[in-house]
């Protein structure tokens, strides 16, 4: 292992990054249908986007033990972009939607928000930090072989 003396280059106040933060993926998952008024009070509960409304089909309706049996051309809730979920979890302060949705997040999917002060674009911003990390695994790995040897 090895350590190094830092130089002003490496401070923050010379970093091209203003904010850079990441959440993970939200996930949204209807387990029992939500149809009718209920089906609009649950999109009201996300951000615009999120969840949507459709239609139940004559297909789906004639479908035993989908839930909407006789529903047919009623609106259902349906998620659309659960990206653009902030994860206010508000739709659970609802009894009505007790047990009929599921929230969560992916533990292996990541979004990132970078801004720029403006000397490099935020994508080459990322492109570099992913850069710069993938060379310290490297060196690390590198000196946890020279430890076994």
């Amino acid at each position: 292992m090895h350590m190094h003396k830092g130089i002003g280059a490496d401070h923050a106040k010379f970093s091209p990054v203003a904010t850079a933060s990441y959440r993970l993926m939200p996930t949204i998952t209807i387990t029992k249908p939500i149809l009718g008024p209920d089906a609009e009070k649950f999109a009201r509960c996300f951000p615009e986007g999120v969840i949507g409304l459709a239609k139940v089909t004559k297909k789906e309706a004639a479908q035993p033990g989908s839930g909407y049996e006789g529903h047919a051309g009623e609106q259902k809730a349906v998620v659309v972009d659960p990206m653009r979920d902030t994860v206010s979890r508000e739709c659970l302060r609802h009894a009505e939607f007790e047990r009929k949705v599921k929230l969560g997040r992916r533990r292996d999917h990541f979004i990132f928000a970078i801004e720029s002060t403006g000397q490099w674009d935020s994508d080459e911003l990322f492109l570099e930090a992913v850069k710069h990390l993938k060379s310290k695994c490297k060196t690390m790995e590198q000196h946890v072989i020279n430890m076994t040897r």
